[in-house]
């Protein structure tokens, strides 16, 4: 299973010249909490909203630059349970997707768990099956600046409050960006406000918002919880429908942990799928590439083949024959042919292209429809 299901186009393109107050403002209009950063056209990193929270700075003067973060890019037919790995060791809501060297669309955290979780060896995956975050115990009355604390030390969106012992609320990144940095979308209308935001005397007042208590931030009613019992599935579904990163695990009426995507990622990365095919590589060693190339070519055919390994269920062999045959300037064209052989049957696919890995990918393509064409004769 590859992420090309679940590639969105609705990004946000941010100039790594434009000023802070700039990229607010667009994340605001579109509802974005990050944007990819450009220079002179190329990708060079994003920049999140929540990454600002800690630092003081005059909006209307630094640079986009200045906040970027850098990050790892996808293929666009990189499979699921690599991408997975990907973004929960980057700690990253989203990433990247690159095609023909052009960046084409960004993958979700949250979309990649949700597809992820229709694999067969996910099916049965419960809440309590998955690693919950446990975090230091937050009184309701207790300053803002300790739940933004834990925030960061934790890497979670979301902290749980409390009042004796019992579940009060929870407080999140978004009531925080909400009040504590004015974004009261009345006050956005109002130039005068805007105007005065930026003052020293407006930054005075903003520093006496982290001793408030949390409880003037956080939820305190309609809480999003999930029984330590539910599907996975069931969880992934609350979190997409109430546009949340994280849930408050249950187990009766009492509070147990929190489920974040992150861990939900955590798990999926984890899901071991043994290997049932072997390739071997015909015409390889006539090209005149560079190592790189060939072992690039040797891990892009190894992840086609773990896509169609759903599809045989069984033990299979793989021969890939590459070729050379037609020159164009500096353009090659590259022939692919593709022999697949398992129990009792076997057939061959092949396919042409400028570009190799192109042909590659449309040549495992071809043995994918015709895989699903022979089971479902």
């Amino acid at each position: 299973m590859d992420i090309t299901p679940i590639i969105q186009e609705d990004f946000i393109v941010l100039e790594d010249t434009s000023t802070i107050s700039t990229m607010i403002g667009q994340l605001r209009q579109y509802e974005k909490r990050a944007g990819l950063v450009f220079r002179n056209k190329k990708y060079v990193g994003l920049v999140e909203k929540k990454k600002l929270f800690r630092k003081r700075i005059d909006t209307t003067k630094e640079k986009v630059a200045k906040f970027v973060q850098k990050t790892p890019i996808i293929g666009s037919h990189a499979d699921i349970l690599e991408t997975a790995y990907m973004l929960f060791k980057s700690d990253l809501e989203f990433v990247p997707v690159e095609q023909n060297k052009s960046i084409v669309g960004v993958v979700r955290a949250i979309d990649v768990v949700k597809e992820a979780l229709n694999l067969p060896e996910a099916k049965h995956c419960k809440v309590e099956d998955v690693k919950s975050v446990k975090l230091p115990t937050l009184n309701k009355d207790a300053p803002l600046a300790t739940a933004m604390n834990i925030m960061y030390q934790n890497s979670v969106d979301h902290v749980p409050i409390f009042e004796s012992g019992e579940l009060y609320g929870i407080i999140s990144h978004k009531d925080v960006l909400r009040k504590y940095l004015n974004w009261s979308p009345k006050r956005d209308m109002s130039a005068r406000f805007n105007k005065m935001a930026r003052t020293k005397a407006a930054q005075v007042d903003s520093v006496q918002l982290a001793a408030l208590p949390v409880h003037n931030f956080s939820t305190n009613e309609n809480l999003v919880t999930i029984q330590r019992s539910a599907s996975s599935k069931e969880a992934v579904k609350k979190m997409v429908q109430r546009k949340v990163s994280s849930l408050l695990i249950m187990d009766g009426n009492e509070y147990v942990g929190l489920l974040t995507v992150k861990n939900l990622l955590r798990w999926v990365a984890s899901l071991k799928v043994p290997e049932n095919f072997n390739i071997a590589f015909v015409g390889l060693k006539k090209l005149r590439w560079d190592d790189y190339e060939k072992e690039a070519l040797q891990k892009i055919a190894s992840n086609e083949a773990f896509k169609l390994q759903r599809q045989i269920k069984n033990e299979f062999s793989l021969t890939l024959h590459i070729k050379e045959y037609e020159k164009d300037g500096r353009k090659q064209k590259y022939a692919i042919n593709l022999h697949v052989e398992f129990p009792g049957k076997m057939f061959s696919v092949s396919q042409e292209d400028w570009d190799w890995r192109t042909a590659v990918r449309k040549t495992f393509n071809n043995a994918k429809n015709k895989a699903h064409k022979m089971f479902r004769d």
